[in-house]
């Protein structure tokens, strides 16, 4: 592994886990994703991780200021523009492909939409050879997968409404411990949990999309690796 694409993407990391959703609550502001991330895959490739799951794939060519931004327009794409891309997503399986290129890794990218599939397609294209694309519900998908993944990265749904995306994350965080999917010393890094976007719309939780699913995953074998905008879970023990 090697962590020289993601500190020469942190600015960007860093800028856009944060832009147009400025901190609000009490206390200091939470680490950005890069601090989340960094420490995942140092984890990750300190146990010699292998596999690589993310549900709720990378889907944007373009960040949200710009015109382009989550449409089919391949045109818009620019590959040699880091600047350009929806870090405000994350860019997960981009930055993590790159950090892990040549550690003979699997991606497995997870998404409902075909659309988003597509695009994913084309962002992670000089990493391919890692990725395997699976247009299938994210629950249907952990239900069928055969194996283990060291490395959960739960992102499933949008921000509002939120109670449809904390239900579904719910019921991925149950298969996941049901069916003994993480193994022991293995990750999982939920994002937006601080996004303070859904308490704008009323919600009161202060975990956004993991309102339900963090309680659950603590409860069930998973301690807190790092808690900030993302949180970074190991698993400790079984059920």
């Amino acid at each position: 592994m090697t962590l020289a694409p993601l500190e020469r993407y942190q600015q960007y990391l860093e800028r856009w886990t944060w832009e147009d959703i400025p901190w609000r609550q009490p206390g200091a502001r939470p680490q950005s994703r890069y601090a989340t991330l960094r420490r995942a895959l140092e984890l990750f490739s300190a146990a010699r991780g292998r596999t690589v799951v993310e549900l709720g794939t990378i889907r944007s060519y373009t960040h949200g200021g710009l015109q382009d931004c989550n449409t089919d327009n391949p045109g818009a794409w620019t590959p040699d523009a880091p600047e350009r891309w929806d870090w405000g997503a994350g860019c997960f399986s981009r930055v993590a492909a790159e950090c892990l290129a040549g550690d003979r890794v699997r991606i497995h990218t997870v998404d409902s939409c075909r659309a988003h599939l597509r695009r994913a397609r084309v962002i992670t294209h000089p990493y391919r050879s890692a990725f395997k694309y699976h247009w299938k519900d994210s629950r249907r998908f952990l239900q069928k997968f055969r194996g283990t993944a060291d490395l959960v990265y739960l992102d499933t749904g949008d921000m509002t409404p939120i109670e449809p995306t904390a239900h579904v994350q719910l019921e991925e965080a149950r298969i996941i411990v049901d069916r003994g999917l993480v193994p022991i010393g293995g990750l999982v890094l939920i994002d937006d949990v601080r996004n303070p976007t859904p308490a704008l719309h009323g919600d009161d939780s202060g975990l956004g999309k993991s309102k339900y699913a963090l309680p659950f995953l603590l409860a069930n074998g998973f301690a807190v690796e790092m808690s900030e905008y993302q949180v970074l879970l190991v698993r400790t023990s079984g059920a």
